[in-house]
């Protein structure tokens, strides 16, 4: 064997100096070999301590995150009724169910260990701490999800598979909106897997003007309240005599002509009135309160748009004590025992050219024990407006007189305070006609509201009639479509009507009433496009 000498030690030429010297060549289809293997090995490892560490046993394993774990664990995220559930890095993650998406979910991770950070550094290693620097973190989160147009949502909810026809009014609203202003998921959708805090950015911000500003869909339309019984109410509530002897003289021919309604063959609408507690138009306005009070204002949507299909789950939680609202508050803090939050009402319209009619029915729910107006077990409430002469009242009906001062609401200074608009005027025409059924004392009440609330006064208002029949209570109202009193709204073909209603049932008064959402009438003027008109037809 050839040997080579140098330094006193000698090598073989083809012993390990020699091989480096000369490597032997690798063919090509091994360095690709070489390069896939150790990629596969590379992404394999990448990819499973990526999925490892996305557990959300691991996420639990720091016990700071047991905390919004448990808060997650009581929403329809985690459990419903179709056994889908999502864990932490399904929305703090993942960014897509892409595999190839590993930009946005190591950007998440490295977001996602700053709270591992924290934990170790003791920034919210406790609940206390944790709390204090929820906003902060919540907001981070928010800002993520929204530049990225909130892509983990969308993992799961896309607007082209929604199904429209299973989802309640309100939310085919807002999901239409959402795709007219660009909106994305996390713009609407704060608060729905924690405790919410969003509403903490503007606190004590956004309190619109609700003089000016249209009144809103959320939680309770009031319109007129019952006069009290007590001789301390009785001025103001009972009308004055000439005003009934007026009105009683009148109603007499009607009866006649009254009968010759066919109601069979006359416009029909169900409408669910619910009960409200203590919402008034302040607190609907503000939008920490109610998301939707920036498209009420913007984009006039009405409040039927979004609750005539779910104003009784509204009336629920109210008479549960339930909070409501974003803000989750509560408007009721003292039920009434026994009360319903809703009660289904067939509102039955027509007119013959010189008068119009209307025909309530509905079944009424089981009587409580405590009876507040001894005097009636019923008392029902009509009030519209003279055709846009009111500010709101296209979207609110009669919200904008119900205020947070009134008596028996939680601003209420002054126990005789009732309804009234904000700058309302009878000399300007900036006013609600107001007519009232009461079964007990059976006063034929015409009023209206404005700068306060006035019982009596108008003379077009021929008869206010109710009975039981049956299982339910049924209430007629006829009236003459000129207006010939103080408060009196001409109903003339053309225009559109914004109206409320309200029954006071159970013997009950002031804001323990069911009310109305806010919707329109017109005399043989059809707006099929128009959710909350009622066309009344002539007979």
């Amino acid at each position: 064997m050839a040997e080579s000498t140098k330094g006193g030690n000698t090598e073989s030429k083809t012993g390990l100096l020699g091989w480096l010297k000369r490597p032997p060549k690798i063919a090509m289809w091994q360095v690709v070999l070489i390069g896939l293997v150790g990629g596969i090995v590379i992404w394999g490892g990448l990819n499973t301590g990526m999925e490892w560490t996305n557990r959300t046993e691991f996420c639990l394993s720091c016990h700071t995150m047991q905390q919004p774990y448990e808060e997650l664990k009581k929403t329809v995220h985690y459990s419903n009724r179709t056994g889908t559930t999502v864990g932490c890095s399904d929305c703090h993650v993942a960014g897509s169910k892409d595999p190839f998406d590993y930009a946005r979910k190591l950007t998440m991770k490295v977001f996602a260990a700053k709270d591992v950070i924290g934990q170790i550094m003791g920034t919210i290693d406790t609940p206390e701490k944790f709390e204090a620097h929820r906003l902060e973190m919540a907001q981070r989160v928010w800002a993520q999800m929204k530049a990225a147009d909130s892509k983990e949502c969308r993992n799961c909810h896309k607007f082209d598979r929604m199904d429209t026809t299973k989802q309640k009014d309100r939310s085919v609203v807002k999901h239409e909106g959402a795709r007219e202003d660009g909106k994305t998921c996390i713009d609407c959708h704060k608060g729905i897997a924690h405790k919410p805090v969003h509403h903490l950015l503007e606190k004590g911000a956004g309190q619109a003007q609700a003089a000016s500003a249209p009144a809103t869909p959320a939680a309770a339309t009031p319109v007129a309240e019952a006069p009290k019984a007590e001789a301390t109410t009785a001025p103001a509530a009972a009308p004055a005599a000439p005003a009934q002897a007026t009105t009683e003289a009148a109603a007499a021919p009607a009866a006649t002509e009254a009968s010759t309604i066919d109601w069979s063959k006359a416009t029909s609408r169900k409408i669910t009135l619910f009960y409200p507690g203590q919402a008034a138009i302040e607190w609907v306005m503000d939008k920490n309160h109610h998301s939707s009070a920036v498209d009420i204002i913007e984009k006039k949507r009405f409040c039927a748009k979004c609750h005539d299909g779910d104003a009784g789950d509204i009336g629920d939680a109210i008479v549960a004590g339930k909070g409501v609202g974003v803000s989750k508050t509560v408007q009721e803090s003292s039920p009434p025992e026994g009360k319903v939050g809703s009660i289904p009402v067939t509102l039955k319209t027509a007119h013959d050219g010189n008068k119009i009619y209307f025909r309530f029915e509905w079944v009424p729910p089981k009587n409580g024990p405590v009876k507040m107006d001894k005097k009636n077990e019923v008392k029902l409430t009509m009030m519209f407006d003279g055709g846009g002469t009111v500010p709101g009242a296209e979207i609110n009906g009669c919200w904008g007189t119900c205020h947070n001062d009134l008596r028996t609401m939680k601003d209420a200074a002054d126990e005789k305070k009732t309804k009234y608009l904000k700058d309302g005027s009878l000399t300007g025409g900036k006013f609600m006609d107001l007519m009232q059924f009461r079964s007990g004392d059976k006063k034929l009440v015409d009023g209206y509201i404005a700068e306060s609330r006035h019982m009596d006064g108008g003379k077009s208002l021929l008869k206010a009639e109710g009975k039981k029949q049956g299982n339910k209570w049924v209430v007629t109202f006829e009236r003459e479509l000129a207006g010939k009193g103080k408060g009196d709204h001409n109903i003339v073909p053309g225009k559109v009507y914004n109206f409320g209603f309200a029954i006071h049932e159970d013997f009950t008064e002031a804001r323990y009433h069911y009310v109305s959402l806010g919707y329109q009438f017109g005399l043989d003027k059809a707006m099929a496009d128009v959710k909350n008109y009622i066309n009344v037809v002539k007979k």
